[in-house]
């Protein structure tokens, strides 16, 4: 009985019971204990009576209750049970937290480096053109004059040199004699650079545009013979071709005295290609080379 009374007691605290549960079946256990004690009473004593009937000196061994088993304390094991599921929540909380920080780690993305660009400073330096004066030096070739005495010989030797150089100017307007600058600057240029230049010759050019006056009383010596109208012309263009050669010359020895001699002519020529101005020839010797 005793052994039926462990085992059931085994089974009631393998159930999860509350500690009103574990005391009912603790009283009705202790009730049933009498019961079964009382029944068994009468059967000792006539078994005594039997023992004491077949042999007195033969004692019937005493059975000692075996010792019940201890039972725990409810409250020491209701604590056990929170601290355990208190042990269980920690755990599973940890471990919770554990998961998610890892899952969130995962899910943080890292954002792509950029690289750096080094930027290049680039630092212009503006040179501003700095103003030069331009001196414009102003050379003046100094002309030695070798001096000769002219007799026949040396006259002759320099006057009729043939060794001469020709520029040519027809750029003068009709019935004008004023030299133009581009005129100017060509007789400059030529003087200036023919060497041993000794004396220069100038010649006028006409065109029959330039018989402006002998137009204008042409009406007047219609009724002249032929030959006075002619040689009033021919005197007209002489004298105006003479004009010209008087105002080159006069440019030349104004500007250009210093280089050569003018000599005069007497002798125009007629353009048969309408070409109006001067031809100026250049003499020099080959003295001095």
């Amino acid at each position: 009985m005793e052994k039926n009374n462990t085992e059931k007691l085994k089974e009631v605290l393998s159930q999860t019971i509350s500690q009103e549960g574990i005391e009912k079946k603790l009283k009705e256990n202790s009730n049933e204990k009498p019961n079964e004690t009382n029944k068994t009473k009468p059967k000792s004593s006539s078994s005594s009576k039997k023992a004491k009937s077949i042999n007195p000196e033969l004692s019937i061994p005493k059975v000692t209750p075996q010792a019940k088993p201890k039972i725990k304390n409810t409250n020491d094991m209701r604590f056990i049970n929170y601290l355990i599921y208190s042990l269980c929540l920690i755990i599973i909380i940890t471990l919770s937290t554990i998961i998610y920080l890892l899952l969130e780690k995962d899910k943080q993305v890292v954002p792509p480096v950029e690289p750096k660009i080094k930027k290049e400073v680039i630092i212009k330096k503006v040179i501003e053109p700095k103003e030069v004066e331009v001196i414009k030096e102003k050379v003046v070739t100094k002309v030695e004059t070798k001096i000769v005495d002219l007799d026949n010989k040396n006259f002759r030797k320099f006057y009729y040199t043939q060794k001469a150089k020709v520029v040519k100017c027809y750029d003068f307007k009709a019935n004008s004699s004023l030299l133009t600058p581009t005129c100017q600057q060509k007789i400059t240029d030529f003087v200036k650079n023919t060497k041993n230049l000794t004396r220069l010759e100038i010649i006028a050019v006409v065109a029959n545009a330039d018989n402006v006056v002998f137009n204008k009383i042409k009406d007047d010596i219609n009724k002249q013979p032929k030959a006075v109208q002619n040689r009033v012309k021919e005197y007209l263009i002489r004298g105006f071709s003479r004009q010209r050669v008087i105002e080159t010359a006069s440019f030349i020895r104004e500007n250009l005295n210093d280089y050569a001699v003018v000599t005069p002519t007497n002798y125009y020529v007629k353009s048969s290609k309408d070409n109006k101005g001067i031809i100026i020839k250049g003499f020099y010797t080959t003295e001095g080379k």
